[in-house]
């Protein structure tokens, strides 16, 4: 079936909510490390807006999705100044496989992980940080598209697929280190792949602070799809003080960007109940 028609079921599924923010951003004291991930579109349709996009979110470490050797030399050419530690991975089997690290200071390789269906692969990197060591598992998971190519059905069917692809790139992590999973899920906050994380005690942090703006746009004849599918969770040792989606940039994504600390041990992490 047409994009058009895939348009018109997901904004009758409502995709997006109107909930009010709990949680408000407050300026913090202590050492903390601002995340951003961001899906550039391999397809590069204004590359000037994604380098500003990335300039104005100001992070410490950026994680890309989307890549191809064509943006590697972009970003390189405009923006080592800013992330002098860059590190990219270009897909051999995928057009826009690519994944990337933008960094201020140097990045340790733990892992990349092939996935098993034959979409996208996974790349864990080690950060060490003022909050201390963590790691950063970069994601993008298989786009919701059937075998044959289809849009509707794939939406239906292919979540499984993705919470496979999510448990295999997890297991790869240093199990010693504090987590951050990170990138385009291609579903929404209530997908397989996001409630496995949470079930291995991962937290999702951009609900907590906004609950309704998308983080993709695609706009077709008779309607434009919108989605959150871009996500940043992270385990219990640390703690995010803001997240945001960005609306700037040249991608059909918008930048997602968190901002973590060390967590406190708070009496509720610690109640057992009854």
């Amino acid at each position: 079936m047409k994009l058009s028609c895939l348009a018109l079921l997901l904004g009758s599924l409502g995709l997006t909510c109107g909930c009010h923010t709990p949680r408000v951003a407050q300026p913090q004291s202590e050492p903390q490390l601002s995340i951003l991930t961001y899906n550039v579109n391999w397809g590069s349709p204004r590359p000037d807006l994604v380098v500003a996009a990335i300039l104005r979110a100001n992070a410490d470490i950026v994680c890309l999705q989307e890549t191809t050797p064509q943006w590697e030399s972009f970003l390189r050419q405009n923006l080592t100044r800013s992330y002098p530690c860059m590190q990219f991975r270009n897909s051999e089997n995928r057009r826009g496989g690519g994944l990337g690290f933008l960094a201020r200071h140097p990045l340790t390789e733990i892992a990349y992980v092939p996935s098993d269906t034959g979409w996208f692969d996974g790349w864990i990197m080690q950060a060490d940080y003022t909050i201390g060591p963590i790691q950063l598992l970069n994601v993008h998971l298989r786009p919701p598209i059937s075998d044959r190519g289809g849009w509707v059905s794939g939406y239906f069917t292919t979540g499984a697929n993705r919470r496979q692809e999510i448990e295999k790139f997890f297991a790869a992590r240093a199990p010693q280190l504090p987590t951050l999973v990170l990138g385009d899920f291609n579903d929404g906050e209530a997908s397989p792949a996001v409630q496995w994380l949470e079930s291995q005690g991962m937290i999702n942090a951009l609900p907590q602070f906004d609950r309704a703006t998308p983080t993709w746009k695609w706009p077709t004849s008779v309607y434009t799809l919108k989605r959150r599918m871009d996500h940043i969770l992270y385990s219990p040792e640390l703690d995010c003080t803001a997240a945001t989606v960005i609306p700037a940039g040249g991608s059909d994504h918008f930048p997602v960007k968190g901002v973590f600390i060390r967590a406190t041990v708070a009496p509720e992490r610690t109640t057992t109940l009854h």
